[in-house]
């Protein structure tokens, strides 16, 4: 008796349908990502090319733009992996339809379109406001580090930086008499003697070297000293408070730079430090992006404020009615200023929500301590003992009682957070922003930028999102 197999026949002429169309389900993501792409402006990627239909043919933008969005939107980033799953993956030959850019000109494409490809951002937040499935009443903010396209072996000191530009130099010089001598002896020799590299490498060595000492200067002891002369001067009035000192961290600036990537950052994590980007993203309730950008800055709190701006903007140029109320961030975003910002009702946290309580304790403490001293129990003094800070930190918190200001603003924000209007509001922090970074790094693994500069690392992110978006509406769809 014959086994049942089924026919296997490498010979067959046919080994798939006659139309691409067949190649894959009707509600495949491939065909979402077409149909998408088909509906945007791409005025911004056409004015690239000649219009009178000269030249060699150019791939269709429209084309590589779906191809690009498609590979992100499965977490595929390299250009050369997306060029070998042009041949090996049948989604991948359907949005090209059949085509095969090679990876040189995915990565140009990439790199010559960046503004367009970060404008794709805007587009797709758009077409979910028509869809109606933005709700920005509530918007949470929050920021992650991601890997830069950079080791941090490649990062140097101001003295390094120095050293390797006058080694580049000396190699230069001694390439540049080698060629003289040999253009002597031989006068079909080449003259460049291979020198454009070197030079450009020097060329960006000294425009590191330049960033790190006017980073220095900027932040030095003596700059500082200026400033706040300059400001006592313009008010008339002693700046009060402790005065600063030499050896400071605040005076302390940036001691390496990246070689390989100039403008990413040596990032702490919880892992230890990374050599990356600290991207930031603001999310609905609802976990749709409503503004991304990447930044090099090591702490988040600055961020706050610019983000909470372009979520705005961005929501009025897509066409969403509906006005940002609260905004939700953890306990990096926490400053005065972030806390006052206008036009939000701002819920931050002072420190990790599992440590308010502690917080509320010791700020419950320090307000007993600051009543003594007003009742004449205690001295200044031994209120700064026992709080354990300087008698200048109590002088500056009872001005500030004095003033009309008798809760700091810790105790204030801790009070407003242990309402049921605070705790349910505060509670949807984590469910409507963390989840978009899992899905990022976790789900799709990006966890790298691949592009180098910060221009060009904020166009992938904002990709990153782009796509982020596009996948929750076509699971909802």
């Amino acid at each position: 008796m014959a086994y049942n197999f089924a026919a296997v026949d490498r010979e067959q002429l046919l080994l798939m349908p006659p139309s691409v169309a067949e190649w894959l389900p009707e509600g495949h993501l491939a065909w979402f990502v077409i149909d998408v792409v088909a509906e945007l402006d791409l005025s911004a990627f056409l004015a690239g090319y000649r219009a009178d239909g000269r030249g060699g043919a150019a791939y269709d933008p429209q084309m590589m733009l779906a191809l690009l969005v498609y590979a992100y939107s499965v977490g595929e980033r390299s250009s050369r992996r997306i060029e070998k799953r042009l041949v090996e993956d049948v989604a991948f030959r359907v949005v090209a339809a059949n085509q095969q850019p090679d990876h040189a000109t995915i990565a140009r494409f990439r790199a010559t379109h960046e503004t367009a490809i970060a404008g794709l951002f805007g587009q797709v937040l758009a077409l979910c406001a028509r869809a109606g499935l933005l709700r920005p009443g509530l918007i949470a903010i929050d920021g992650t580090k991601l890997n830069a396209n950079a080791s941090r072996d490649a990062s140097m000191t101001a003295e390094q930086i120095a050293a390797e530009i006058l080694a580049e130099a000396d190699a230069t010089d001694a390439a540049e008499d080698a060629a003289q001598e040999a253009d002597r002896s031989d006068h079909h020799g080449d003259a460049d003697g291979g020198l454009g590299n070197r030079s450009g490498r020097r060329a960006r060595l000294r425009a590191l070297l330049d960033e790190l000492e006017a980073e220095a200067a900027e932040k030095s002891y003596e700059a500082h000293l200026a400033r706040r002369a300059e400001k006592e001067a313009a008010t008339g009035k002693p700046i009060r408070g402790r005065r600063p000192t030499p050896g400071s961290a605040t005076h302390k600036s940036r001691q390496r730079a990246n070689v390989t990537d100039p403008d990413s950052r040596l990032l702490k994590t919880k892992d230890g430090y990374v050599q990356g980007y600290n991207v930031q993203a603001v999310s609905t309730a609802d976990q749709f992006v409503i503004a991304a950008e990447a930044t090099n800055l090591a702490m988040d709190a600055p961020a706050y404020a610019p983000m909470v701006a372009a979520a705005k903007t961005n929501l009025k140029a897509a066409g969403e009615r509906r006005r940002v109320r609260r905004v939700v961030a953890d306990a990096g975003y926490w400053s005065v200023d972030n806390v006052a910002l206008k036009g939000v009702e701002s819920f931050i946290a002072p420190g990790r929500a599992r440590q308010l309580k502690k917080i509320a304790e010791s700020e419950q403490a320090r307000t007993e301590v600051l009543d003594r001293v007003q009742t004449g129990e205690l001295d200044t003094l031994a209120a700064a003992e026992q709080l354990g800070v300087t008698r200048a930190r109590v002088n500056q918190l009872l001005r500030r009682r004095r003033a009309g200001d008798p809760d700091p603003l810790t105790t204030t924000m801790i009070a407003k957070l242990d309402t049921p209007h605070g705790r349910s509001t505060y509670k949807k922090r984590a469910p409507s922003i963390e989840p978009v970074f899992a899905q990022i790094k976790h789900n799709r693994g990006i966890r790298t930028i691949a592009r180098r500069g910060l221009t060009a690392a904020d166009s992938e992110w904002k990709l990153i999102c782009a796509t982020h978006n596009l996948l929750k509406v076509y699971r909802l769809a």
